[in-house]
């Protein structure tokens, strides 16, 4: 804790001097708001690595493709099952109204058709699976597969980062929970660098470590194209005047 400018305050007879602002500081940690490592959810030979470590991507851009004919070959199997189930329905049905067939034909025709559709959805699925796309605009951490290499499902892939919304988690002592909140601002030191970005207190732990007697809590960052994941730095704090300390 570090006190600024001192004030003199006139009393009745006598003068008390009282610091005019305190500043508390606790070490703090760079995060992204949005960090992955994307698995594979399916088996399959890597075809597709368009992004390297380093680049950026967009939404929607796909990240890792994998070699999906024998998905597709099962996809149109199944479709060409379900164009035979509907047939088949279809005639069960005009076949109840001659009165040629029972209502279990019609019903067994019925749960065959609605099978092929469930196969076929499931087939469409498996399909998009073969390419793995950003589930937002960021950039490349790290790839953890080389193309033509062989994976097995839930493998990791590569990992993303989107840099544009950072945060800082920040370490305090549980006794300033008396005046610290969400919304308090704050100034963020980078070690080793001079940098320093403004943000405002996201978050407060609702546990405290019963160890150490700290609580975690997180800060916004304003955007500052200084600052990566994983830099430390410092957080200064100071209370509002009205707080009490």
């Amino acid at each position: 804790m570090r006190f600024g400018a001192w004030l003199v305050v006139a009393g009745l007879g006598y003068a008390v001097v009282q610091p005019a602002y305190a500043q508390y500081d606790a070490p703090a940690v760079v995060k992204a708001v949005n960090r992955a490592e994307l698995s594979s959810e399916l088996a399959g030979r890597v075809t597709s690595l368009p992004f390297r470590m380093g680049d950026t991507f967009e939404k929607g851009d796909v990240l890792v493709g994998l070699d999906c004919r024998l998905y597709q070959a099962q996809s149109k199997k199944v479709a060409a099952e379900l164009k035979a189930a509907a047939v088949k329905l279809k005639s069960a049905s005009e076949l109840r109204e001659l009165r040629a067939i029972g209502e279990l034909d019609v019903a067994l025709a019925e749960s065959e058709h609605a099978q092929s559709e469930a196969e076929l959805a499931i087939s469409r699925i498996n399909t998009q699976r073969c390419e793995v796309r950003a589930p937002w605009d960021g950039r490349v951490v790290e790839l953890m597969v080389s193309r033509f290499e062989n994976v097995t499902q839930q493998q990791p892939l590569i990992g993303i980062v989107d840099d544009s919304e950072l945060e800082a988690e920040v370490v305090i002592p549980a006794a300033w929970l008396t005046w610290l909140e969400p919304g308090l601002a704050a100034e963020l030191h980078i070690d080793g660098l001079r940098v320093t970005a403004q943000a405002e207190v996201s978050a407060i732990s609702p546990a405290i470590d019963a160890v150490s007697q700290t609580v975690l809590l997180r800060a916004l960052i304003a955007p500052n194209d200084a600052l990566v994941p994983g830099i430390t730095g410092t957080a200064s704090f100071k209370p509002n005047p009205s707080q009490g300390q």
